[in-house]
Formats: structure tokens, C-alpha cells, sequence
């Protein structure tokens, strides 16, 4: 995604002041240095979201360019085929045990992998590592190619970002990671029941294409994996800010989820995403011409005061259930009940098993362009649940 120099990351909480003003000022706003127009309210955005005047297909998309087309470049018949089919697949994923026991196991082995340390980066250990392991559980990566499909995915993510790595680079990247999803659809002999083995099954009856099958895939791994990365960040920063909202958290689930959603307004793991007019059309009162891509940031919709009671504040019990961080439409995100469920089983379940755990030092800054979180966590486990405690003269209490 390309750069706006007044919406830098590195202003930090003045980022929301300047949302606020443009929001009141200037709702739509022409940027000529990356010659795009910026939305800033709720409404605004919502309409490029939903309207037929906007649209997701435009063959210089930055993601496009990196992952090859996918779901969030196709509009029409072929999108709402593929999109019902990957739908079947995701949706009400969380209650079907098949799916619920390997989280169940992810969520376990990292929190295992916790008890040995006394400090740790929870961005790292947790944020990074819990997501990767989900996703490729849930997509049916065999172990011994996690490691590598996931080290190629990150160098391709750094460019939805605004890297300037190299772009030939992440070509051959793409092409490695092709190549390999391409091998696994068509293995017959693919253990379990991921989705992998089921799209391939599909190719193999004839009722879908391959390459729709791999890209797919490869919208999975890139989904499942960055939004999750900063939502249990995020959350676990909102935890250190707020640590009335942990203590209610701890052993009811309900709290957990009511919190990851408001997480999600209030800090989302992506600040923005892009549309194209379709057409000559207008938004806020703006010409807006056929082609002209539009930046909607999603974080500034989030806080829209004409939508959110106190947009700033964090209020996981508010009732506004309007954010805007999944999207809206023809294109939200398929995976958003799952990317939640994952968050408070973890959490759930952190919480119970290391009660004392808390952020070492100043609570970090989240930061980022698109993709937003804390750069680290560092984080002190303290005393586990159910462990003794050791008192001053050596006895035990």
C-alpha cells in the first residue's frame, strides 16, 4: 500500500486527531503525492464498500501484483462461485470439532512452549506463532513444509505493506509457493481433512479450476495469518492499558469475545484497504472519475463519532456493532468469526494458565502502515496457575 506522509505510523496517538479532523474537514481527500483519494468517515467508506460505482478489480493492485488474483480482485459470477464455495469450507468452522480440536492443540503447544520461559516476546512467541500454526492446521500444510511456505509468506506480506524489497524477489517467492500448493492439491494420498485436500478434490472432479484452487489457498495463508498476527497483539496491549477488562476477562469467555471485538474497532490489525471507481461517480459531494483508486481507512471509520459513543475510548461493552475492520459487503471477510473464536480460546486460556503474566517495561506502541501492531511485546510470566506460592522466609503458602 503506498504511503501517505501525514498519516505516518510514526505519529502515534496523534494519528487519531488527524482522522478526526479530516473527518470534520475534508471527508474525501485527493493526495497527489500517491495520486489516490482518502476516505475517512464511516458513511463514506461504507458506500465504496457496498456501492456497484466501486469496485475491486484493477490489474496494478499492489496485492495483485504480489499474490496473483484472487478472491479480492474479482467482481461478478466468478467471485460470488468461488466466494460461495471457500465460504462452505470457512464458515461454522468453529463449531465442527474437526476443526476446534486442532486449535484446541495449537493453542496448547504454544502455551506448553511458554511454560520454560520466564521472559518472552509475546509478538514472536504468541501473536506470530499461534496464527501460522492455526492456518496451516486449518489449510492441511503438512509439518515438515510449514516452516518454509510461512518464511516465503512473510517476505510477500512485507510488500502489502509498503516494503521496498525487492519485487523480483517476491516473484520467485510466489512461484515456490505456487508450486508447492499446486503439488499438494493434486496429491491423492494428502492426510486429513484440510481444506486443501477438499479444494482438490474439487479439481480433481472437474468442478473447479486449479489455478482458482491456488488462489484460494494462497488468500488463506495471507488472511489467516497478518490480521490474526496484530489482533492477538493488540489485544494483549489492550490488556496491559486496561487491566480491569483482563480481570473480568479471566474464566468468562463472553467478556473475551465481547473484548477481541472491540480490539478490533479500536486498534485494527489493518488500518486501510483500496477500491476503484467503476465509473464517473461522486463521493461526499467529489467527482470522482472511472479508475481512481480510493484509500478507505477503515481506522479512521472505526472511530467515526457520529456512529461510536466515545469512538476513543475503549468500551468492550458498548452496543455499536458497526466497525469496519473486516470490511462490509460483497467483500468482507469470510474468516472473521474464526479469526475471533481463535483470539479468545487463546486468551481464555492464557489467562487461566498464567495469571501473574505481564508486559515488561512501558506498554509498546502500536504501529505500521496497513498491517498494525506492536514491532515487540516483551512480556514476564511470573507465577502459574496453581503453583505454589513461595513465601519471604521459604516456607510455602
Amino acid at each position: 500500500m503506498r504511503h501517505v506522509g501525514f498519516l505516518s505510523p510514526e505519529l502515534g496517538d496523534d494519528l487519531w486527531q488527524v482522522f478526526a479532523r479530516c473527518r470534520r474537514e475534508q471527508p474525501v481527500l485527493w493526495v497527489r503525492s500517491v495520486q489516490m483519494f482518502c476516505v475517512f468517515r464511516h458513511a463514506d467508506i461504507k458506500t465504496c464498500l457496498t456501492s456497484p460505482d466501486f469496485t475491486v478489480d484493477y490489474p496494478f493492485r499492489v496485492s495483485r501484483q504480489v499474490f496473483g488474483p484472487t478472491l479480492l480482485d474479482f467482481e461478478g459470477p466468478r467471485h460470488a462461485r468461488l466466494r460461495r464455495m471457500l465460504g462452505g469450507l470457512l464458515v461454522g468452522r468453529d463449531d465442527n470439532m474437526p476443526f476446534v480440536g486442532p486449535v484446541e492443540r495449537c493453542v496448547a503447544d504454544v502455551l506448553d512452549a511458554l511454560d520454560d520461559m520466564a521472559e518472552f516476546d509475546f509478538v514472536s512467541a504468541v501473536a506470530r506463532d499461534l496464527p501460522e500454526s492455526v492456518t496451516a492446521a486449518f489449510l492441511g500444510i503438512p509439518p515438515g513444509e510449514r516452516g518454509w511456505a510461512f518464511g516465503h509468506l512473510r517476505y510477500l506480506l512485507d510488500h502489502l505493506d509498503g516494503s521496498s524489497k525487492d519485487f523480483a524477489v517476491a516473484a520467485e517467492l510466489r512461484r515456490e509457493v505456487c508450486a508447492l500448493v499446486r503439488q499438494l492439491l493434486l496429491d491423492p494420498g494428502l492426510e486429513g481433512q484440510g481444506v486443501i485436500k477438499q479444494l482438490g478434490a474439487l479439481v480433481h472432479a472437474g468442478e473447479l479450476e486449479l489455478d482458482d484452487a491456488i488462489g484460494l489457498v494462497l488468500l488463506v495463508l495471507a488472511a489467516g495469518v497478518e490480521t490474526s498476527t496484530g489482533l492477538l497483539a493488540n489485544t494483549m496491549v489492550a490488556f496491559a492499558e486496561f487491566p480491569q477488562w483482563r480481570a473480568r476477562g479471566r474464566g468468562d469467555d463472553a467478556v473475551l469475545d465481547r473484548v477481541v471485538r472491540e480490539v478490533i474497532r479500536w486498534q485494527p490489525p489493518q488500518m486501510d484497504t483500496v477500491r476503484f471507481a467503476r465509473t464517473d461517480t461522486r463521493l461526499a459531494g467529489l467527482p470522482v472519475a472511472a479508475g481512481q483508486p480510493l484509500k478507505l481507512l477503515l481506522g479512521s471509520g472505526n472511530r467515526d463519532e457520529t456512529v461510536f459513543a466515545d469512538p476513543d475510548g475503549f468500551r468492550p461493552d458498548r452496543t455499536e456493532r458497526a466497525g469496519l475492520s473486516f470490511g462490509h459487503g460483497r467483500h468482507s471477510c469470510l474468516g472473521m468469526h474464526l479469526a475471533i473464536g481463535v483470539a479468545t480460546r487463546f486468551f481464555a486460556a492464557f489467562l487461566r494458565r498464567f495469571p501473574d503474566a505481564a508486559v515488561a517495561g512501558p506498554v509498546p506502541r502500536i504501529g505500521g502502515w496497513t498491517f498494525r501492531q506492536p514491532a515487540t511485546l516483551p512480556m514476564t510470566l511470573g507465577r502459574r496457575a496453581g503453583a505454589p506460592v513461595v513465601a519471604v522466609d521459604g516456607g510455602r503458602r
